[in-house]
């Protein structure tokens, strides 16, 4: 579920900022910032990047009632922190700041996403929203040493919120699809093979 309803979120993004700039070329990737050696990540160079920071339980959805089969686990509430960076070195620094700002407006006209609003969320989610987390310098300090980088211009939002619990539905692979329907297809060839060669009439003189 969290795959999903981050790369839903980065396919809008994409979206507006091609039409904001119109331009066909996706700005906006999920990848990590760094790899795990500690360098920078080469590929989202003069791109956006965007990457989960955090996984945070919600403890006051929790608390609330639960009813449900006995021996069921009760749904677990997650909220998620993404970070949206910027990455565009010297000389092309202006363009950070120019995509951050996009970001920003982009959020402050679409902050909930629901079925209405968003037909690819998958039948999981009902409703998730994004809120603008405010970090102090204490806070950046930490979060960008943990990530293990200098810091470039970016924006964080609090996700809320995912539900997990015992009955989701698995959303489909494209690749075990593709290759059902490959089947389905050589076994409706055969059958129509067969079919003709049982009703076709023997030629005169054989």
């Amino acid at each position: 579920m969290i795959h999903h309803i981050i790369s839903v979120i980065n396919t809008q993004l994409n979206e507006y900022i091609r039409n904001e700039l119109n331009i066909s070329e996706e700005m906006v990737i999920v990848s990590s910032l760094m790899d795990i050696k500690g360098n920078a990540n080469m590929q989202i160079e003069n791109k956006v990047c965007l990457f989960l920071q955090n996984i945070e339980e919600e403890k006051i959805a929790k608390s609330g009632g639960f009813q449900a089969n006995a021996g069921m686990a009760p749904p677990m509430y997650i909220n998620l922190y993404l970070v949206f960076a910027a990455n565009f070195p010297d000389p092309n620094y202006i363009e950070s700041l120019r995509y951050v700002s996009m970001i920003i407006e982009f959020f402050q006209g679409h902050s909930v996403f629901d079925r209405s609003n968003t037909p690819m969320l998958s039948s999981n989610i009902d409703k998730v929203t994004l809120d603008y987390v405010n970090l102090d310098f204490n806070e950046l300090n930490n979060l960008w040493s943990l990530i293990g980088a200098k810091y470039i211009p970016s924006a964080v939002y609090k996700m809320r919120m995912l539900t997990f619990n015992q009955n989701m539905i698995r959303e489909d692979v494209p690749g075990v699809i593709q290759g059902i329907d490959a089947l389905d297809g050589v076994a409706s060839d055969l059958r129509n093979k067969l079919l003709d060669s049982l009703t076709s009439k023997p030629e005169e003189g054989a």
